[in-house]
């Protein structure tokens, strides 16, 4: 039986490849480009009635506010002051890892307390926030490494790499004894701003997200809480 899924899943992979050919051939000899073949294939879709499989939908998971505190009490021992400010941007701001890697000097108003981030996600520019009580901290670690080309950088003055944050945060969260990634504070600040009210046409402007459908999960979370609040109220009489 092992076999025979193996020759059927070897057959598949055959006959995507020969159609990958034949179809590179067509493109090749109609001079298609790009967007003509964007075209194309969108039709192609259209005509076969091709659609994505659904993919499952899940809780952005977030740290309580016990252990969110935790965790920047232990980055904080590392005496890291780098690391210390870049984690702390990242919940501020709710940047990607990506985009925090891609910030440069210039690109930080402390004046308005924004920084631009370019090409974001989608290859979309767009402004962040940070709060006013975070610009000295800005403010002097930009003063203190005048030749920096990039907000944050390595000690061979390069730019730190998506990995590279990763694991900083991987080991910051391990020592707090929790679960946590970049994504994690992305989520945590988002979550944090939907339960403040902010319109969703707002939190869609600073967090880059492409449609406005995907801040829906973030309701999810913050009614949740709320939820769990009500009920405990309303057993709070009960004695079994």
């Amino acid at each position: 039986m092992a076999d025979n899924l193996t020759n059927g899943a070897t057959q598949d992979g055959n006959t995507k490849s020969r159609v990958v050919s034949q179809i590179a051939r067509i493109v090749r000899k109609h001079g298609l480009d790009y967007e003509d073949w964007r075209y194309v294939s969108r039709r192609i879709r259209q005509e076969c009635e091709l659609k994505p499989a659904k993919q499952p939908k899940t809780i952005p998971r977030v740290l309580s506010a016990h252990n969110f505190q935790r965790f920047y009490e232990i980055v904080d021992q590392a005496q890291d002051v780098q690391h210390s400010l870049m984690l702390r941007l990242m919940f501020y701001t709710a940047v990607r890892v990506s985009e925090l890697c891609n910030i440069r000097v210039d690109d930080v108003d402390l004046t308005d307390c924004k920084i631009r981030i370019e090409q974001g996600k989608g290859s979309k520019d767009r402004y962040v926030l940070f709060g006013k009580s975070f610009t000295t901290a800005l403010r002097t670690h930009i003063a203190a490494h005048p030749q920096n080309r990039w907000l944050f950088q390595t000690r061979r003055n390069s730019r730190f790499s998506t990995r590279r944050i990763q694991q900083i945060v991987k080991q910051h969260a391990g020592k707090a004894g929790v679960r946590a990634t970049p994504h994690t504070l992305r989520h945590q600040a988002i979550t944090f701003l939907t339960r403040s009210g902010m319109p969703d046409a707002e939190l869609q402007s600073i967090t880059g997200h492409a449609r406005r459908e995907t801040l829906a999960v973030y309701q999810h979370v913050v009614f949740d809480e709320q939820l769990e609040q009500r009920y405990q109220r309303a057993m709070k009489g009960v004695e079994l």
